[in-house]
């Protein structure tokens, strides 16, 4: 994924480790949003701490439907490490938000709950399954759009 400029949203950034970890192993600007707003407080302290300079953009954001967010989709990476449920609340609007070819990677759920997070991202292909002491990492992509013009998402 590296090579080209890309652009990247962490929801629901927390601590911030993923928006740092991304911005400084691709050397790739990361927006970081999360509805807490101590969490972005906590985050921003950790990407001073980190060096990440202006690489990550930490960011209060109520919902993936606003401004700050849509202006700069669609996003060819999306971290989410949130719970199952609001990762099925937000699914439609999210999987929007994926460019062509784009990548999420869901994690934060519990390895019975990956059949469900995936259901909730059709039409998303699934890539990976990465399953870790009782916890799933999904990485999901969308299609590119078809020869005929006609893509599947």
């Amino acid at each position: 994924m590296t090579g080209k400029k890309l652009r990247i949203l962490d929801l629901g950034t927390g601590s911030g480790v993923l928006a740092i970890a991304a911005a400084r192993a691709l050397r790739q600007r990361v927006l970081a949003t999360d509805i807490d707003i101590e969490a972005v407080r906590v985050a921003r302290a950790n990407g001073r701490l980190n060096r990440t300079g202006s690489l990550v953009q930490f960011v209060h954001a109520g919902g993936v439907e606003r401004h700050v967010i849509a202006a700069r989709a669609p996003f060819d990476l999306v971290f989410a490490n949130i719970l199952l449920e609001p990762l099925q609340r937000i699914a439609a609007p999210l999987i929007k938000l994926i460019a062509p070819g784009g990548r999420i990677i869901l994690s934060g759920l519990l390895a019975a709950q990956a059949n469900a997070a995936i259901a909730a991202y059709r039409p998303l292909a699934l890539e990976r399954r990465i399953a870790v002491e009782g916890w799933a990492t999904l990485v999901m992509r969308r299609a590119l759009p078809s020869r005929t013009g006609r893509g599947d998402c």
